[in-house]
Order: C-alpha cells, then structure tokens, then sequence
C-alpha cells in the first residue's frame, strides 16, 4: 500500500509552475494561494518511489529554490520530524 504524502510550501515569488519544476514526476502541485493571499503558498501531492521520497528529495530540492515546505497530515497540521 502506498501512502500519499502532502507538504504546504512557501517562498518569496511563488507560483505553482515555478514549484513544479522542482518537482519529480511522483508528486505535483494540487493547490495554491492556499493561505488568502496571491502567490504565497503551494500545496504538492505524491507518493515516494525508490529515491524520490519527500524526506529526502521533496522538501530538499524545493529548498535549493529558497522555497520551504512542510509535511501536512490529511488535515493541513504539520508533520513534525524528530530528525
């Protein structure tokens, strides 16, 4: 069974097309402008597959983009890591 995994992202200048190009081909954009206010947050979707995890790819690559994410559960709260 996969589990699908979500994480809220934010950054300056965000857009859901500039968040995608981070992206592999396991996860995508499912929302954005989620907070209320235009360009300042994204919501990604996807299951891990081999290396491509949100743990280690994900939230890693987004950051090399100055755009930061967090894993929600299924309703919006944080996933806090013990990492």
């Amino acid at each position: 069974m996969t589990t699908t995994r979500t994480a809220i992202v934010f950054g300056r200048d965000i857009t859901a097309e500039r968040v995608a190009r981070f992206l592999p081909s396991n996860y995508a954009v499912v929302d954005a402008d989620v907070v209320g206010r235009e360009g300042d947050s994204v919501i990604v979707s996807g299951t891990d597959n081999a290396g491509w995890t949100m743990d280690a790819y994900v939230i890693p690559r987004l950051a090399t983009g100055l755009l930061w994410a967090q894993e929600v559960d299924a309703e919006g709260d944080p996933q806090w890591s013990d990492r």
